[in-house]
């Protein structure tokens, strides 16, 4: 977004930043929820407190965070106006009443009890439609047709899908027969999370690396792969097709994927801008991570020739490392590539020429970031053997490293939305007569 490409169509910051410090907030109280979960993370069950941290870092932390980012992203690559900015607002307050109710239901096993989780499900559902129509109204008006574009819409598709599935579970439990668990499981995570990362990483790493010249041929095939290799899985889920077809879908998938790491590293290998700043260090970290992510999955596509104790054990794995891992290491990365440029346009944009103005690097603490890259660090591969080792004190340490990362996020995210208009007078050197 910083470089190159329009903000005329941006959408009022007003939309886009609720969504960014709702976000933060989410992390940290998530961040507690883990150290109170660190007993559940060493049994091989999916205990209600870790169903209750899954919702609260899927759907308060990372889908929040994206659908934020995705307002502010779509108008300015589509380059056409947000559809509806009343709609975006309306989404985002069914998203932030609705995580919560499905939190504390999860937590305390109200699912039967109290209606709770209906009431929840429900409200996350219409904040989903709402997003959906707003998102996918704009890309209609769009005469911008690229892969990137088509990946967007597409995920987009299947977070519809998604959503539908985890709601059928919770209305109608008995539908679990045909593995409606995790087929939902598999439409959120690769259809709209990592298929949407794909999509808005392809366009943003290359901009920020500033590398041009790329082969994108990789993302076209790329696209299919994982499309062709999803749609396989499910209907193998759904029809309780023989483990080797799980198995050979997955396989597809990480083809498909093994392009986009191509198209990347085709983009760091061609990078203008050598050192990487602490927003770049996170976001190349996240893509390291997602090789745990993707081995841990090719291991639960594998189950079936696996114990039942490995099985669950590598399926943890890939929830944590993907959640925990690759989507938290990214976001947190790309918060500072975007959320500073935000702030900075509402703030400065018409000011330039006029006045000195700071830049939108200098609107966080870089300390801190650095502090919480480290800290984060800690705490995910704390985490990751604590889940391998079933080790309760391990992980209870990781938990404190991670609710020190979320607190040092949560310092720079407010010092950056809350970052007061500085303006100082150009003075022009004086000319000798």
């Amino acid at each position: 977004m910083q470089a190159g490409l329009s903000t005329k169509n941006a959408p009022s910051p007003k939309v886009v930043l609720p969504h960014y410090a709702y976000g933060a907030f989410s992390f940290l109280v998530a961040a507690v929820l883990f150290i109170f979960s660190a007993n559940d993370l060493t049994i091989t069950t999916l205990s209600p407190k870790i169903l209750s941290l899954v919702h609260i870092m899927v759907l308060g932390w990372i889908t929040m965070v994206i659908m934020g980012a995705l307002y502010q992203l779509i108008p300015v690559v589509m380059e056409v106006k947000l559809y509806n900015e009343k709609l975006a607002l309306a989404s985002f307050i069914l998203l932030a009443l609705g995580t919560p109710l499905m939190v504390l239901s999860f937590w305390q096993s109200f699912i039967a009890i109290n209606g709770l989780i209906m009431i929840g499900g429900t409200l996350v559902i219409l904040s989903v439609i709402l997003f959906g129509i707003n998102a996918l109204m704009s890309a209609k008006r769009s005469t911008v047709r690229s892969i990137q574009n088509r990946f967007i819409v597409t995920s987009i598709i299947w977070f519809f899908v998604a959503v539908y599935f985890g709601f059928s579970i919770i209305v109608h439990p008995q539908i679990q027969q045909y593995n409606t668990l995790q087929i939902h499981v598999s439409m959120a995570v690769v259809g709209w999370f990592m298929q949407l990362v794909v999509g808005v990483s392809s366009i943003l790493m290359p901009m920020f690396f500033i590398a041009h010249q790329l082969n994108e041929r990789h993302l076209h095939r790329a696209y299919w792969l994982i499309n062709g290799g999803l749609i396989l899985l499910n209907i193998s889920l759904f029809f309780n097709f023989a483990s080797y077809v799980n198995l050979l879908a997955t396989l597809v998938i990480l083809m498909g994927f093994s392009f986009f790491f191509r198209y990347n590293f085709e983009a760091y290998r061609k990078r203008l801008r050598k050192s990487l700043d602490v927003g770049m260090k996170h976001s190349v970290l996240a893509f390291s991570l997602l090789f745990i992510s993707l081995i841990s999955g090719l291991a639960s596509a594998a189950s079936g020739y696996l114990g039942m104790m490995w099985a669950t054990k590598a399926q943890l794995v890939f929830g944590y490392s993907l959640i925990y891992g690759f989507f938290s290491a990214l976001i947190l990365g790309q918060m500072y590539k975007t959320l500073p440029f935000i702030v900075w346009l509402k703030l400065y944009q018409d000011k330039v020429g006029k006045f000195k103005t700071p830049l939108p690097a200098d609107m966080h603490h870089a300390k801190v970031a650095d502090a919480h890259y480290w800290t984060f660090l800690v705490g995910f591969f704390g985490g990751l053997v604590g889940i391998l080792f079933s080790s309760y004190y391990v992980l209870v340490i990781a938990g404190i490293a991670l609710f020190t990362t979320a607190l040092l996020y949560a310092f720079n995210n407010f010092k950056i939305l809350t970052h007061r208009q500085k303006l100082e007078p150009i003075i022009f050197p004086k000319r000798k007569l």
